[in-house]
């Protein structure tokens, strides 16, 4: 019995001995990204690349406008992106262990707006012009007929047989 637990110490000791030095090699940037003004942006793209190895870690800044990344060590470039605010960029040197506190001002770019109007040209006869218009029925029945008169009512069509 004693074996046993003298045996799952040593695993134990093993264990947190391997793991020191994988945690000794994280290190931490946190930061803050505002605007000219001093207000918070919250939707800030921080990218963190190491220089080399190439991997890359990205994290977003909350609704206060903190970040927390954690990375490896070496040099980095860091990049702060927001629309409607230039891009920031930096390189910055992390060691073991040590939490660098990379503060981003971001000042607004030049908008930049692109506005696209499509549509067909309206086709237009510029060959001829003609004149024209809609008749409803009413029109219709109300034009004369040529060589004859417009039918008549009854009263006044039994009128004119009979006067001739």
């Amino acid at each position: 019995m004693k074996a046993a637990s003298i045996r799952g110490l040593l695993i134990a000791v093993v264990i947190s001995i391997f793991a020191a030095p994988s945690y000794g090699q994280e290190a931490t940037f946190t930061g803050t990204a505002t605007d000219s003004t001093g207000s918070v942006l919250p939707g800030v793209t921080i990218t963190a690349v190491h220089a080399a190895s190439g991997n890359v870690f990205t994290t977003v800044t909350d609704e206060r406008g903190q970040f927390r990344l954690p990375v490896r060590v070496g040099s980095y470039a860091i990049k702060a992106e927001l629309s409607g605010f230039g891009t920031v960029n930096r390189t910055v040197q992390i060691l073991i262990g040590q939490t660098a506190t990379f503060d981003v001002q971001m000042s607004p770019s030049a908008v930049q707006e692109t506005v696209t109007v499509t549509g067909e040209a309206p086709l237009v006869d510029i060959k001829g012009s003609t004149v024209a218009a809609n008749i409803d029925p009413r029109q219709v029945e109300q034009l004369p007929l040529n060589g004859r008169s417009r039918p008549c009512e009854r009263s006044t069509c039994a009128r004119s047989v009979t006067a001739r």
